[in-house]
Order: structure tokens, then sequence, then C-alpha cells
């Protein structure tokens, strides 16, 4: 009998799980197709008739008026004004007049407190006392869960600025070459191509326009990105404007240096391939494992997670499971200079 009070308790923990990620996963989704939509819709003929929402679009739009409903509380407090600064990379130009970085700290707050409330009822089915450590652990995992979420997107974005990175400098040359100056040349690369670097020189367009400098507005552009090739142009271009020269001929010189980079790094990771291939592999099986290991003794990981002790050890096993990906992360990866 207890055994299956256990099993029907974990059953119920997952499903909440899962349901956790798959709403997380969702919203991600229909931000995304949001923003899609909304670059869409310039091109598009809307229906005059046709005002009315769908379901999700309505579901989406109560959560951030809750979102920003108590973001106007937070908005108090100086120092979660200053961290919710940190997300204002993941807002792009067209979600700034709707969206904020404090927005995101409200997201991570509520969630955090939506988790907590889901272990409370867990703990409540298996007629245990609440324990604040565990308490304490599940806040933490809900506040630092869509830091995960949006990390991923920010590497995502930033590979797509790095590849096409290359065909902005081509274009900007190119512009040079026919005579134009630099605000017509970043104004043609905005709207020439698409994307996050489409969305990053509408960004270096308007700090321009309202006068700073362009040593100032490319090194904002590199703190966004974090591109050490963003850092060259940077560079390149402050160099340029303090000692003056040919402008065609330095682009010339970067274009030149970002093409056979990256061919260098294509054949670098056509060479690395196999080696990424094990590392993925490697850091998953011990999730695999963990999974086979509950289908066959759903109760083998309860210490883990019912006495103090067996929090102090799945600390450890995180912190070493994260210090050993870490490890062979930074021995795997190349860097060209």
């Amino acid at each position: 009998m207890q055994g299956q009070v256990i099993w029907e308790v974990l059953v119920i923990q997952i499903i909440s799980i899962i349901v956790l990620i798959s709403l997380i996963i969702f919203f991600l989704r229909l931000s995304s197709s949001m923003r899609l939509e909304k670059r869409i819709s310039k091109f598009a003929i809307s229906s005059v008739k046709d005002t009315e929402k769908s379901y999700f679009d309505s579901l989406y739009d109560y959560l951030w008026r809750i979102i920003r409903a108590f973001s106007k509380i937070l908005k108090h407090s100086v120092v979660i004004r200053n961290y919710g600064k940190r997300y204002e990379k993941h807002i792009t130009y067209d979600e700034k007049e709707f969206k904020s970085g404090i927005d995101y700290v409200s997201m991570k707050i509520l969630l955090a407190l939506l988790f907590t409330f889901l272990n409370i009822i867990t703990i409540m089915f298996q007629y245990i006392n609440l324990n604040p450590l565990s308490l304490l652990v599940t806040f933490i995992l809900g506040f630092y869960l869509p830091d995960i979420g949006l990390n991923i997107q920010f590497m995502k974005k930033r590979k797509q600025v790095a590849d096409d990175l290359l065909k902005a400098i081509i274009i900007m040359n190119n512009a040079f070459k026919s005579g134009r100056n630099i605000m017509q040349a970043i104004e043609i690369v905005r709207d020439e191509l698409d994307g996050p670097i489409s969305d990053e020189f509408q960004k270096i367009y308007l700090d321009i326009t309202y006068g700073l400098s362009i040593e100032v507005v490319f090194n904002r552009f590199y703190e966004r990105v974090k591109l050490e090739d963003a850092k060259y142009i940077t560079s390149s271009l402050s160099l340029l404007n303090k000692t003056g020269g040919n402008i065609v001929k330095v682009f010339s010189m970067i274009e030149k240096s970002f093409f056979d980079k990256k061919k260098l790094q294509n054949e670098l990771n056509s060479l690395t391939a196999s080696s990424i291939f094990v590392f993925r592999l490697l850091i998953s099986l011990p999730f695999i494992f963990a999974v086979i290991i509950l289908l066959l003794n759903p109760s083998y990981f309860k210490p883990l997670y019912t006495t103090t002790i067996g929090y102090i050890v799945l600390v450890l096993i995180i912190v070493i499971y994260i210090s050993y990906v870490l490890i062979i992360k930074k021995l795997l990866k190349v860097e060209l200079q």
C-alpha cells in the first residue's frame, strides 16, 4: 500500500514538472511567434472586420498584464530596477514599447512562487511536514529557471548575429565604395538583412540619431551581443574616427579578416564535430540512468529530497556535474583570434 502511494505521488510530481516545462516552452514559442507576426504584419494587409483575438493570444496578454502590474510594485525598489537592466538585451526594438527588463524579474518571482505553491501541494499529498529547506530550493529553482530559457535564446541570437555579421560588413563596405556615409550604410544593412542583426542595426541607427558617437554606439552593440568581432569593429572605427583614414580600405581589411576567420571556424567545426558529439552524449547519460532507475525503483532517490543530508548530497551532485560540464566545455573550446 505504501509503495502504491509513493508511486502515485511520484506520478503527480512527474506530471507537474512536465506541465510546467511544457508551459515554459509554450510561452517561449508563443513569444517568438508574436515577434515574427509583428515583423510580417508590416507587409500584410489586415482585415478591417477581423478584430477577434484567439484564446492563446488573450491568455498571453492576460499573463503579461499580471506581470506588468507586479512590475509596477517592484519599480519602487532601486535594487530590483538595477537588477532588471541585465535583461534589457533580451528585448527587441519592437518590444521596447510594452516590455522592460523589470518585467522579466517579475516573471521570475511569480514563477518561483508558483513552484513553491506546487511543492506545498505535493508535500500535502505525501502527508509529511513542511521542510523550509525544500521550499527554499524550490523557490530558487523557479526563480532561476527562466534564465536558462533566456540564455538559450540569447545564445541562439548571438550565433545568428555572428553568422550574419560578415554579410553586414560586406554590405557596408559596398555602400562605402558607392559613396554612401556611415548612417546610410547602417540603414541599408538594417533594411536588407533580417533577424537579430537587423534589430541590432536598428538600435545602432537610433543611437547615432540621438547624437551618440560612433565609438559609443558600436561599444553598446558589443555589450549587447558580447562578440569579439563586434569589439574588433568598434576598435577599428574608433581608431579611424580619431586618426582619420580611408574607410573603404579599413572595411575591406575587416571584411577579409572576417572571411578568413569564418573559413577557419568552419574547418575547425568539422574537425571537432565528433568530440562535441561524445561530450553531449556523456552529459546526457546521468539523466538517462536516473530515468531508468526511477522506472525500476521509484523510491531509490527518495532520501535525496526527504532528508537534510540528502539535500546536501543533491547540491554536491549538481555542483560537481556543472563543474564537469564547464571544465570539459572549456577544454573543447578553441577560439580563433
